[in-house]
């Protein structure tokens, strides 16, 4: 049975499951389109909110994506980019202190334009860049879509690690064309662009791209084979292992997969990401001492709210009421999802 025939048939949990291991993996895109997957899947009633809930989250870091866009852009003096990225962040989202963010990175922005033109231009939309290539405009139903696919493409790669956005950023046009079509969920288009795109010096890059495409479409034996590939070819590049370890898991083969995690933590390979989806295993593996674990080592981090929300969750399931109030009093109180 293929990855995706099992996945179909899974419950509205391993939807969500499937949602919260790529929230962890910080891919945000992809975890929305999870979380709508099972929202189509099991519309009505409480489960549905939780996938709603689910959604807002992605989408809030999506829009934080877009205000940290629109500030690389305002101090590199491109005015109307950052603009567009702060109305965008603004549609994404109704959380109140992002949104007053926005507004105020929009009221300093205006403040300091001279050139009224522009921001004017910008309030109208202007298509001259979305029109320039039809073929890969970026508009999955929840973006501007006035964004130029250049500025979309910018934004999917910022989410990357390290020096990679600069690696993506110099790919060429063919590249990107892939990038944008496989953001829209249009993979068989996606994997005939890989194909014929000319990687040279970024056969890791080709690889990963290639495999991860074909893990989506649910050719999973041929998507570990180029990730391996992936792996082989550049050992310091994040990206496939961090593939082949989602791959794993999907898979079942959790020992697999905790084994791949734990040389990306002792490599020091994005080692928060890594330890989130480490405690995803040990949690599907029934070991909950490790999962509390590696939740509790995470609430020193950045991924402290989304580690506290798992530990949370198991030490109330353990009895351990206490340590759960604790955990929620000092991380998760005044939070909404």
């Amino acid at each position: 049975m293929s990855l995706f025939s099992r996945f179909f048939s899974k419950s509205s949990d391993d939807y969500l499951a499937k949602g919260d291991r790529l929230l962890d993996a910080e891919r945000f895109f992809e975890a929305r389109s999870a979380y709508q997957e099972g929202l189509q899947r099991y519309q009505g009633g409480e489960v549905a909110e939780t996938f709603e809930s689910r959604i807002a989250t992605a989408n809030l870091s999506l829009a934080q994506l877009n205000v940290r866009e629109a500030e690389y852009a305002a101090n590199h003096g491109s005015t109307s980019k950052a603009i567009e990225h702060l109305e965008l962040a603004k549609t994404l989202t109704e959380d109140v202190a992002l949104r007053e963010m926005a507004d105020n990175l929009l009221h300093s922005l205006v403040e300091k334009s001279n050139d009224t033109s522009e921001l004017e231009l910008v309030a109208a939309g202007c298509g001259s860049c979305s029109s320039a290539h039809p073929e890969i405009q970026a508009d999955d139903g929840h973006f501007d879509p006035e964004m130029s696919p250049h500025d979309y493409y910018d934004l999917l790669i910022r989410q990357l690690p390290g020096e990679l956005y600069q690696r993506y950023t110099g790919l060429g046009e063919e590249f990107a064309c892939m990038y944008l079509a496989e953001s829209r969920d249009e993979h068989q288009e996606a994997l005939g662009l890989i194909e014929q795109w000319h990687y040279a010096a970024d056969a890791d890059i080709y690889w990963y791209e290639k495999g991860m495409i074909l893990y989506r479409i649910g050719k999973a034996r041929e998507a570990e084979s180029c990730l391996r590939k992936a792996v082989v070819r550049n050992d310091s590049n994040p990206l496939p292992p961090l593939g082949l370890s989602l791959l794993l898991i999907d898979d079942g083969r959790l020992d697999e997969a905790a084994d791949q995690l734990d040389e990306m933590i002792s490599k020091g390979m994005l080692v928060e990401q890594a330890l989130m989806l480490r405690g995803d295993v040990s949690l599907l593996a029934g070991d909950q001492e490790g999962a509390i674990d590696i939740f509790s080592r995470l609430l020193a981090t950045p991924l402290a709210r989304q580690a506290a929300e798992k530990l949370h969750g198991l030490l109330v399931q353990c009895g351990r009421q206490q340590d759960a109030a604790v955990v929620f009093k000092k991380y998760l109180k005044g939070c909404c999802h």
